[in-house]
């Protein structure tokens, strides 16, 4: 690997590292406890379970979260700069990676931001598709950038990520079922619905198949729409993760 990729390289771990503290920041949070689950009958019958939230996320998670997001982003544009030297120009104030909004625009623009690199290294960089429509996780990643640009990226509240149930039959070992809500419920409020027993259900319990329940919650990104509601920590790994490893074949062009 050349000295060029290698200090890219260096940029995607600077990335990895904000996000493993950001990871145990959310760890941290979520083993006080900060969510409770209490079940009330309402007037069909059903027994509704309903979250408590009594703490919501640090604010500080918003910095480990930014400091992630930019260093990924800076791996990219430091990776354009060193494609224009190794393609024997000058980067400038307009180098950078080229991400845009649509095709459109990228096939419009790109040669901009990469102008000084190899024809062949504009080719490959093109071949990536990194806009929206194409492979989205450039556009998503660009998008978070420049919204930490502007202010904190708060993770608020949680969303309902999962109810695992416990069936428990006479004479047999329980069957734990785990579900997924087909509405992610975002963001908890106080009192938020968050899984429900219709009436017949609880007729069958009575009848010997019991259940229990437990639940579980995701820390989630706030008030951002492209990705608003969406588990903090899986989403920006496999952001992070997957553009770092579509980027390495253009290592290929740098001295």
């Amino acid at each position: 690997m050349s000295h060029a990729a290698t200090e890219v390289q260096l940029k995607f771990d600077r990335s990895r590292q904000h996000l493993t503290e950001l990871e145990g920041g959310i760890r941290e949070y979520l083993a006080r406890e900060p969510f409770s689950v209490s079940s009330e009958e309402d007037a069909t019958g059903d027994l509704v379970y309903r979250v408590q939230v009594k703490r919501s996320p640090p604010i500080q998670l918003s910095l480990p979260l930014g400091d992630a997001i930019h260093s990924a982003r800076s791996a990219l544009d430091y990776l354009a700069w060193q494609l224009v030297i190794a393609g024997g120009g000058t980067p400038d104030k307009t180098t950078a990676f080229p991400i845009s909004a649509n095709e459109t625009q990228f096939n419009k623009n790109f040669r901009n931001y990469l102008r000084g690199a190899s024809t062949l290294s504009m080719t490959a960089v093109k071949a990536l598709r990194p806009f929206q429509g194409g492979d989205d996780r450039f556009w998503r990643l660009h998008k978070l950038d420049i919204e930490d640009k502007h202010h904190l990226l708060i993770p608020v509240g949680a969303a309902h990520r999962s109810v695992n149930v416990s069936f428990g039959f006479p004479g047999a070992n329980p069957i734990v079922v785990g579900l997924k809500p087909m509405v992610r419920e975002y963001p908890l409020n106080n009192g938020a619905e968050v899984y429900r027993v219709m009436h017949a259900a609880r007729e069958s319990a009575e009848q010997g198949i019991g259940g229990t329940h437990s639940f579980g919650f995701d820390v989630a990104f706030g008030e951002v729409v492209i990705v608003s509601g969406e588990p903090i920590i899986p989403t920006l790994a496999e952001l992070i993760g997957g553009i770092e490893n579509t980027v390495v074949p253009l290592f290929r062009f740098l001295n």
